[in-house]
């Protein structure tokens, strides 16, 4: 008896406590939440097939963008020969390196409010073509400006990859399959982007001509317009109430599930069914519009941004972005200096070979996956146990301590090798252990901030995602100047120091990040057009 009510009770918290799902049955089956509804348009409701074709224009689209974005790092010599430091005033040459970076930012803070105004699939289709057309624009472009101005539009297509579809693999997943879903995604367009970029010297004649590159390129983003029509229908579905087991189930805005006795007592009453479209390859009309706008319209755009501020100040969420930011400061660190220091002496390696730097990038990304998704799955199941069915959003904790270990290991054991011209071998190392780490801290943060705060999933990716990449760009100026005054060893050591000490702050909020997180949703339970399905 006393089992029985420890057991409710602790449903009972489940369903009152945001970022708590009663996940697991008492028998030790993993329940399917949320709980699809009939509707063609309700994204849990598509074929596996219907589903992976969605799936696959996500990545082909995230792979393409940041290949493009990252280009310029293996083109610098003949970009520095066709534009002189006169024809680049005010600007440095490093800027095409780095305002892309910026612009990634900015597109988090456009991208997701937009998309809860009119919707996932016609911003995915606008970030398509302007990929398109900004790389023409880049292959064409007849002055250093033109061609900044290019990289930046690309830059802010890209970021609708590094923060919108985060969003759009948690609509097409249930809660239980999210680890794994999005640590594919970080994983995958690591792997296939790093494997790509190492061939970029071929592409462009071992750097010589940084123009083919950009022609080439508009054949994948062209492609990724087609991929994007026909095979991504609109993922953003708010589930109305539906009849289950004799009663009336309705899944509120943080996906929790709220039981009434009859369709009176629902909020709004029940909902008229979905008028059926015509069938076109599988999909309807509906699903293959351009444009469209959701329930919230303009009204939740504009209403995201206040709760970007919340989020911004939320302590749980921002010392994710502080982490996220400087892991990120460590890829730059050494994505910046790697080239200079394997092509001079005493390694004097040819450009084809330093490139190979971003195939052991690509092995560390794809490592991350069973690191990053697998095992935080099988950990968060077997807490949930542990906690009589229910998983907190602090059991995905665990996840940070592997890339916090992996990124602070990575930049030490580059700064030393460049300091101590150790073997060539660590820096190919020290850059697949800094590839492991940010995709599996991009994971990591992934889950938690939409699972702890669910109500405002979409400001917190903004925060997390859209800062860090603006930071960096920040700290991008102070990389070489930080290296000229401390040196290889030293910058990189401070560095791997300042990621420990924030990276360690995920133990108190192990311990005390529950009771806050309940004191916030109490306090601010008002704001939730930001939401996972906001009403």
């Amino acid at each position: 008896m006393a089992s029985d009510t420890s057991s409710n009770t602790s449903k009972r918290e489940s369903r009152d406590l945001n970022g708590s799902v009663y996940l697991i049955s008492s028998d030790g089956r993993v329940l399917s939440l949320p709980i699809p509804t009939r509707s063609h348009r309700d994204p849990l409701n598509w074929s596996a097939r219907k589903r992976a074709g969605a799936v696959l224009a996500l990545l082909f689209y995230s792979v393409t963008g940041l290949v493009v974005v990252q280009g310029p790092s293996l083109m610098f010599k003949p970009l520095a020969i066709e534009f002189t430091l006169e024809e680049t005033k005010p600007f440095p040459l490093t800027a095409l390196l780095s305002a892309p970076t910026l612009f990634m930012g900015f597109g988090a803070f456009l991208w997701i409010p937009l998309t809860l105004a009119l919707g996932r699939r016609p911003v995915f289709l606008l970030c398509t073509v302007l990929l398109t057309l900004s790389t023409i624009w880049a292959g064409i472009a007849g002055s250093f400006y033109q061609m900044l101005a290019a990289t930046c539009l690309q830059g802010l297509a890209e970021g609708f990859s590094t923060s919108t579809i985060l969003l759009m693999i948690i609509d097409l997943t249930f809660i239980h399959q999210r680890p794994q879903a999005i640590a594919m995604v970080w994983s995958v367009v690591g792997f296939i982007t790093g494997s790509i970029f190492s061939l970029v010297p071929q592409m462009t004649n071992a750097g010589t001509n940084w123009r083919s590159f950009y022609l080439i390129w508009i054949i994948p983003c062209s492609i990724s317009i087609v991929l994007a029509f026909f095979l991504f229908p609109e993922t953003y579905f708010i589930r109305p109430a539906l009849a289950f087991d004799g009663r009336i189930v309705v899944q509120g805005a943080t996906e929790k599930v709220e039981i009434y006795e009859s369709w009176e007592e629902v909020p709004g009453g029940k909902e008229l069914p979905d008028t059926p479209g015509q069938n076109v390859w599988g999909y309807t009309n509906s699903e293959l519009r351009i444009w469209g706008k959701t329930r919230g319209g303009w009204t939740s755009m504009f209403a995201c941004y206040p709760q970007v501020f919340l989020c911004l100040i939320n302590p749980l969420v921002f010392w994710v972005a502080l982490l996220s930011a400087l892991v990120l400061a460590c890829m730059l660190s050494i994505g910046e200096t790697y080239a200079a220091v394997l092509s001079a002496p005493p390694y004097s390696l040819p450009i084809h070979v330093t490139a190979l730097v971003n195939l052991a990038g690509a092995v560390g990304s794809l490592i991350a996956w069973p690191a990053s998704g697998i095992l935080i799955s099988w950990i968060s199941r077997r807490l949930a146990i542990n906690n009589r069915g229910v998983r907190d959003a602090e059991h995905y904790l665990p996840a940070f301590i592997l890339p916090v270990l992996g990124a602070v290991a990575s930049v030490v054991l580059y700064g030393l090798t460049a300091e101590w011209k150790w073997n060539s071998i660590w820096v190919y190392v020290s850059y697949a252990l800094n590839s492991f780490a940010f995709a599996s801290l991009a994971t990591a943060s992934t889950l938690w901030i939409t699972e702890a705060f669910p109500r405002w999933a979409a400001p917190a990716v903004v925060v997390v995602f859209g800062l860090s990449y603006m930071a960096s760009f920040g700290l991008s100026f102070s990389i070489m100047p930080w290296v000229q005054s401390q040196g290889y060893a030293g910058s990189n050591i401070e560095l791997g120091l300042m990621i420990l000490i924030v990276g360690c702050i995920g133990m108190p909020v192990a311990f005390w990040g529950k009771r806050l997180r309940q004191y916030i949703h109490g306090k601010y339970a008002f704001h939730e057009e930001g939401a996972l399905r906001p009403h």
